[in-house]
Formats: structure tokens, C-alpha cells, sequence
């Protein structure tokens, strides 16, 4: 499945590289996106049925950082391309990369896992933690209702999660280039800041979990700092403060990093044992990649109509709806409780 994936990525990314034609490129696309979306939710299972619990948040943190990672390094070779005005180099890196990666993996994965595997059985039963495959925990056929419930409001705060997170992802670089007359390869070199901030969000999601064990808190959490810094965007920009709005932009990115790898890579694999870790992951990813179409097309047209103060203060409204999300269920868990 991942041997597949990435050569499948690897042929759609090289086919736009040599593409003139637009309405070709973009169905090139949805299909490098689908190969891709594969992924994540297939090695989460993996890592569920090949880590054991006490390595559970190093392996959230080696999935976060790692993704952080790559964006970092392609954002910075794209602005390596933009300089020298030739944006294709992108796609034939990501072309020759992928296929590198999918036949390393072919060659390790079985000795990897086999041993891996091992091994984690080995320290659950030290530990006193019974092992339960997520092979064994599809058949269950029921979903506690605690985790049930989990699931739905993750499924939603996911949503605002990647809408926020790809937003800046996707916009700081006009964002920068049209408040502030930045040059493109400038405004792309800046926005660096964001994905290298991340790898630190992705440690900070597993500390605070450590802290804050609820997942709907924790994300409620992030969402308030993610709010305050709009705010605090949206009034730098007023006042042509670059510094502030790009440091309050870090913080944001880094607010919604801590918030997505809760949702995707450490909830489902604490839920191991309880649900199909790869599932659930599937899932959950699936719909951060609703928050992450609505970002690509829903901002660009609220900012060319309104513009992007309008678009800050839509943002700041997604943070406020996701703290007070939080805020009412723990009002009722505390209800149910007495």
C-alpha cells in the first residue's frame, strides 16, 4: 500500500512537472492527493500494532515532526525555484523523491516491522498491558460511547483545525506579498517560519496531552491561543507591524499543528486496543482535508471580496466556535458526572 502510494505520487507529481495544460493538471492533482491520503492513516496502523504504549508519544512526535519536516524542506526549495523562475524543479523533486522513498521502503519494511513488532509485544507484557492487535479490535463491532463521542467532535474541530493551519499554509505568501509588497521568493522564504515552528508544535501537543489527557480540552486549548493571535494579527496589519503578524502567524501555525497532531496522530494511537487505530486515523484525516478544501477555495474568494482583514476576523470566529465547543462539553461531562 505504501510502495503504491508514493510511486503513483512520484508519476503524478513528474506528469505536472512537463504539463502545459491546466484542466490536465488538475485532475493530476486530485489523484496525487488520493495516493497520498493513503498513507497517513496506513502507517498510524502500523505504528499502532508495532509500538508499545510507553513509546506511544515518541511516535506521535517522530509522525508530526517528520511531516513538519518535509514542508519545511519543500518550502524551502520552493523558494530556491521561485528565484530562479522555475517553479517545475518542485514537481521533479517531489517526482525522484518519492520513488526513492517507496523502494527503500520495500526493502525494510519486513525486517523493520517483524522486529518491531516483537519487540512491542515484549514491553506491553512487561508492563502488564495486554496486547490487542487492531486486526482483533475491528471485530469488537462497538465503539465505547466515550470514544464514540471523542470521534464526532474531533471529526468537527479537525475541520477548523486544517482550515486554519492551511489557510496560513497556503495564503501567508500572498498575505505577505499584497499587505506588505513582499517579493515572492521573500514572502515564501518567511513563511519557513511556519513548518519549522510546527516540528516544536507537534512536542508541545504531547506535553501538554501528558498535562491535559482530555483531547477535547486540550484542543480547546489551542483554539484559544489560536484566537488571541488573530486578534493579534488583525490588528498589526492595521497598523503595518510586519513583525507582529509574522510572528503571530508562528504562533498560530504552531497553535494548529498542536491541535492536528492530537487529532490525527495522538488520539488514534492511544485508542489502540479500543478501535482500529488506522481507521479511526483515516477518518479523522479525511476530514482535516475538508478544512483543507475549504481553505485552498473558500478564503481566496472571502479575501478577494472582502478582503483579508474580513478573512481574519472569519478565522477568529472558527477559534471562537471550537473554544466554546470545548468549553460546553466539559459543562456537560461535568453535569453527568454529578
Amino acid at each position: 500500500m505504501v510502495f503504491g502510494s508514493l510511486i503513483v505520487a512520484g508519476g503524478a507529481n513528474l506528469a505536472v512537472g512537463i504539463t502545459n495544460n491546466f484542466e490536465i493538471i488538475k485532475y493530476l492533482w486530485l489523484v496525487n492527493g488520493i495516493a497520498l491520503s493513503v498513507l497517513w492513516p496506513t502507517l498510524i496502523r502500523l505504528l499502532s500494532e508495532t509500538t508499545s504504549r510507553k513509546k506511544m508519544a515518541r511516535a506521535s512526535v517522530g509522525m508530526g515532526t517528520t511531516t513538519a519536516t518535509g514542508t519545511l524542506i519543500i518550502y524551502g526549495l520552493s523558494s530556491l525555484y521561485a528565484e530562479i523562475a522555475n517553479f517545475r524543479y518542485a514537481f521533479y523533486t517531489a517526482a525522484l523523491a518519492l520513488p526513492t522513498v517507496a523502494i527503500i521502503w520495500l526493502c525494510s519494511y519486513g525486517k523493520i516491522t517483524r522486529g518491531a513488532k516483537a519487540e512491542a509485544e515484549k514491553e506491553d507484557a512487561e508492563d502488564d498491558i495486554p496486547v490487542r492487535p487492531a486486526e482483533t479490535v475491528k471485530t469488537k463491532g462497538k465503539i465505547e460511547g466515550s470514544v464514540l463521542t471523542w470521534i464526532v467532535l474531533l471529526a468537527v474541530i479537525a475541520v477548523a483545525t486544517n482550515l486554519l493551519k492551511d489557510s496560513l499554509t497556503t495564503w501567508v505568501p500572498a498575505i505577505l506579498k499584497e499587505t506588505y509588497g513582499f517579493p515572492d521568493s521573500l514572502s515564501i522564504l518567511v513563511t519557513l517560519v511556519l513548518p519549522l515552528i510546527s516540528v516544536f508544535g507537534n512536542i508541545i501537543a504531547v506535553t501538554v496531552h501528558k498535562k491535559i489527557p482530555d483531547y477535547i480540552g486540550s484542543s480547546g486549548l489551542f483554539f484559544l491561543v489560536c484566537g488571541l493571535m488573530i486578534l493579534a494579527i488583525i490588528g498589526s496589519i492595521s497598523v503595518g507591524l510586519v513583525v507582529i503578524t509574522v510572528f503571530a502567524f508562528a504562533i498560530v501555525s504552531c497553535a494548529a499543528s498542536c491541535s492536528n497532531s492530537t487529532i490525527t496522530s495522538i488520539f488514534p494511537l492511544y485508542m489502540k486496543g479500543k478501535v482500529n487505530s488506522g481507521m479511526i486515523a483515516g477518518v479523522l484525516n479525511g476530514f482535516c482535508y475538508v478544512g483543507s478544501t475549504i481553505s485552498s477555495y473558500g478564503i481566496g474568494v472571502v479575501a478577494d471580496a472582502y478582503g483579508w482583514t474580513a478573512v481574519f476576523w472569519l478565522l477568529f470566529g472558527v477559534a471562537a466556535f471550537v473554544v466554546a465547543l470545548s468549553v460546553g462539553y466539559f459543562l456537560i461531562k461535568k453535569l453527568i458526572k454529578k
